[in-house]
């Protein structure tokens, strides 16, 4: 396996609503707009330069808590096709750790977006606001790839989307406009052309 990054969940607010309750309200008002919500997910793009098609598997570790693709607090998805890709929890470590591993497939010279999310659909994950995933990602290609070996390009990213009321009499309050942020995370080694083995 390569390490590839770590990599950051969130359904957060900005600042913890502890901190808010606990100062003056006119200096509340003044900091409403940094007491939005982040939603954050992992993308991960992924570019196969071989003219063949391979199958690469992508391993997230975590150590608390799990991501588990059936207790519907994730979604994961491939760009463009939108297809949903799931995964499976298939080992957990004696120190608690677990790792999710999703499998997909990657046409000669295609590229493909990988995305890891929250799941922005869920209203009780979003009120809650108290959902936070960390770990590391690694990639492999394969046992059912046919080739022995490929090379890939990836790029590995979080993207965030911040809100505040999601209470439509409040969109003219400058606390509940959107926002957005993106940016790149270094990826291990330091070079995102790598060179995938097959195992066995």
């Amino acid at each position: 396996m390569t390490v590839i990054s770590t990599f950051e969940l969130l359904v957060k607010p900005q600042l913890p609503k502890k901190t808010i309750s606990n100062i003056p309200s006119n200096i509340a008002e003044q900091l409403a707009p940094l007491t939005r919500t982040i939603v954050q997910g992992y993308f991960l793009t992924i570019a196969n330069l071989e003219s063949t098609i391979i199958q690469v598997s992508l391993v997230f570790t975590v150590k608390t808590p799990k991501i588990d693709p059936d207790d519907n607090q994730i979604i994961t998805l491939l760009d463009t096709s939108g297809q949903n890709i799931i995964g499976r929890v298939f080992q957990e470590k004696k120190d608690d750790a677990s790792k999710t591993r999703f499998t997909i497939p990657i046409a000669g010279n295609d590229t493909v977006l990988f995305i890891l999310q929250p799941n922005v659909t869920d209203l009780e994950l979003l009120q809650a606001a108290n959902f936070e995933v960390r770990g590391y990602a690694e990639i492999f290609l394969s046992s059912v790839s046919t080739p022995k070996t490929a090379k890939i390009l990836v790029t590995p990213e979080h993207r965030g989307t911040f809100f505040g009321s999601l209470n439509p009499a409040d969109k003219d309050d400058s606390s509940s406009k959107l926002g957005e942020v993106a940016y790149g995370l270094p990826i291990a080694g330091g070079n995102s052309l790598l060179e995938l083995i097959r195992e066995g």
